[in-house]
């Protein structure tokens, strides 16, 4: 028997779209909630919930909370449907906690969902991130009367917020983002070309730190030493070619992530462990694939996000 579910946070509409055609009863929605979804049968306003669903502190997803085999259900339901979705689990006696974060293609479908219900722009929930407020007053006063502009609207907020932002030696953050949900802070780059057609960034980075030595290429780092790092919107890899001070190129490192999200600040996406490097004299490799799989025997990642993967790093080694 399918969960009552209780949902809050900015995905409530989505979500409450997505579990209500997967015939899951809805509980105790917002009065807002309530009126967009008047007709459904499968919304109550009485009976308590199995399942209580709330965003994440940083909104880049939910948590999950409930007894385990209601968790069980609502999870299996969401891994079936979001490729890119990211699981971690916990277990506090009879009761799960999962939390589960949406990356680029979530986030995409959860703006589509929501869309289906009042009209919504584009990136509407990495944009609410940013100015939820001004996202609101947007879609309220220039979408709700006409929706058929939402492509022209969506272009315009998301300029606004992001790329006008974007300018000449400011310095952008890297959030490197683990299965495990640790959130390590790349060193900054500095934008030395911005081309908001084609959604890309080129950084220069010269503020390495951490470990002593290249990942994956085993060579060491020297004084002056600098990458540059080309990044582009929804790709699931970048790179970072790494020189010497006096130029000499000595590799390059693809880095196998979900979608990579921009924000006026940062850069953010789920490193997916897998990578592929490349020495100036040719040869390439794979590396960490077994990384890859043992996060994915633990229930991390969908199996279509394990395929997809692999299947990026096996296109770029070609």
């Amino acid at each position: 028997m399918a969960p009552n579910v209780k949902i809050r946070g900015i995905y409530t509409t989505a979500l409450t779209k997505f579990f209500i055609d997967s015939g899951i009863t809805i509980v105790s929605p917002s009065q807002a909630i309530a009126a967009r979804f008047k007709d459904s049968v499968d919304m109550a306003t009485q009976k308590t919930s199995d399942v209580d669903i709330g965003d994440l502190e940083d909104s880049q997803g939910i948590m999950i909370r409930g007894k385990s085999d209601h968790v069980d259900i609502v999870t299996g339901v969401i891994r079936e449907n979001f490729t890119d979705a990211i699981f971690r689990m916990e277990t506090h006696a009879e009761m799960n906690c999962i939390t589960v974060e949406f990356p680029y293609l979530t986030k995409s479908r959860m703006d589509e969902l929501r869309n289906s219900v009042v009209p919504t722009v584009f990136n509407h929930h990495r944009l609410r991130l940013i100015n939820s407020r001004y996202v609101d007053l947007i879609e309220t006063k220039e979408l709700a009367n006409h929706p058929e502009q939402r492509e022209t609207v969506s272009k315009t907020l998301e300029k606004r917020l992001i790329w006008d932002t974007y300018k000449k030696n400011k310095e952008i953050a890297i959030d490197h983002v683990k299965l495990n949900g640790q959130v390590i802070a790349l060193s900054e780059g500095e934008i030395i070309e911005c081309d908001h057609k084609a959604k890309r960034l080129i950084l220069k980075r010269k503020k390495f730190t951490g470990r002593h030595g290249y990942d994956g290429l085993n060579l060491p780092k020297q004084e002056g030493d600098y990458a540059v790092t080309e990044v582009t919107e929804g790709n699931f890899f970048y790179r970072h070619s790494y020189f010497r001070q006096d130029g000499r190129q000595i590799g390059e490192y693809y880095n196998i992530n979900t979608p990579v999200e921009f924000y006026p600040d940062k850069i953010r996406y789920v490193d997916l462990e897998i990578d592929v490097v490349r020495w100036p004299d040719g040869k390439i490799e794979i590396i960490d694939e077994e990384d890859l799989n043992r996060y994915a025997a633990s229930c991390h990642l969908t199996k279509e996000l394990l395929k997809k993967a692999i299947e990026t790093a096996r296109n770029i080694l070609r």
